[in-house]
């Protein structure tokens, strides 16, 4: 491995996107014709528009701890590990109809306009795309099998923006949309400005 700075990203903006489930990303996502903070996103997905900067986006990891096993003869014969799922938070901020459907999949009411929360709440089903950039180049995630719901309930600063935070959990991709790896079914991919396969 080489000392490289080019292959830093200091996340200084970003957002994420939104699409149907299994939904692929364009063909090189971080260049021309790809995702961009504030332009025209790619065909079928959907920008989510501000996010909390105080809070900003997060990946989440339960679960994977490790386990050395003995026996009767020896000691640290085999270690395992447990399962582990992975989840995003992602802060938004719009109180829009796309964040809405995804915080609490419900509808308007004709009469009065507003917003209908139901009592219980389904899951969406979309695929999610991550999207930083800093002076330098861009960094993405993309996440094609996920469950979106909300979070925490809002939550209100009177020095900050009102936030709904959406709960997103990753789960394995179809191996048609991200090929296994030794057997392992893929979760997401990572594309960085410059990464190029060996």
């Amino acid at each position: 491995m080489s000392v490289d700075a080019s292959k830093l990203v200091i996340p200084g903006h970003g957002t994420a996107f939104y699409g149907s489930k299994n939904l692929l990303p364009p063909t090189g996502p971080l260049g021309s014709g790809g995702f961009t903070l504030t332009g025209v996103p790619p065909t079928g997905w959907t920008n989510l528009g501000h996010t909390s900067k105080q809070n900003t986006i997060a990946f989440t990891k339960e679960g994977g701890e490790k386990e050395t096993l003995d026996t009767y003869l020896a000691d640290a014969v085999r270690t395992i590990y447990s399962s582990s799922s992975w989840g995003v938070t992602i802060p938004a901020l719009q109180f829009d109809e796309d964040v809405l459907d995804l915080a609490f999949n419900g509808d308007f009411d004709e009469t009065t306009g507003g917003y209908i929360v139901p009592g219980v709440t389904d899951p969406v089903e979309a695929a999610i795309f991550l999207y930083f950039k800093d002076s330098t180049g861009a960094l993405g995630f993309w996440l094609p099998n996920t469950v979106v719901t909300l979070g925490e309930p809002p939550s209100n600063d009177p020095a900050q923006f009102s936030e709904l935070p959406l709960s997103v959990s990753i789960q394995s991709a179809d191996e048609a949309v991200i090929p296994a790896v030794d057997g392992k079914p893929g979760l997401f991919e990572i594309f960085k400005t410059g990464l190029v396969a060996p």
